[in-house]
């Protein structure tokens, strides 16, 4: 029998090559299949609960531990892809609807659209203060784009 020899539990094994390659390529297609593969993955439903909160949460002067605590919250959000595939209604039932982008600085300079959306995570004395996270949505109302600006 032609084919390749394994070590499989400290015995050899012979498979034959088509074997081998249908074992392989079965693993692949479950590699890219598997959700949560490739790094942590973040509770997308936690996520959201926790930006809602903190849209409103008083920062006192001096709090760096609760803007810390912001800060990396965006970055989940950004970095774990919780607004992957979301469509610009299911943003606004989970997270509320921003403010809209406009003519902001930030926005234009990150290539967002004037209709995408601003959310301030925190606010001092009522103003808002603390990160900044931008929700971009595509032609067809799906996110395309997430940007953050931390402050530390």
């Amino acid at each position: 029998m032609e084919g390749w020899l394994h070590d499989v539990g400290g015995r050899a094994v012979v498979l034959s090559r088509a074997m081998t390659i249908r074992i392989l390529l079965s693993l692949s297609l479950l590699a890219l299949l598997a959700p949560g593969c490739g790094g942590a993955s973040v509770d997308r439903e936690s996520t959201f609960t926790g930006l809602r909160a903190a849209m409103t949460r008083e920062l006192p002067p001096g709090d760096a531990d609760t803007l810390e605590q912001h800060n990396q919250l965006v970055e989940n959000a950004r970095d774990g892809n919780v607004f992957d595939g979301l469509r610009r209604s299911e943003v606004q039932e989970t997270l509320g609807r921003g403010q809209e982008c406009g003519q902001r600085e930030l926005c234009t300079r990150n290539g967002f659209r004037p209709d995408d959306w601003v959310y301030e995570i925190g606010q001092r004395e009522g103003v808002p203060w603390g990160p900044t996270l931008i929700v971009g949505f595509d032609r067809q109302g799906i996110v395309d784009n997430v940007y953050t600006l931390t402050r530390r």
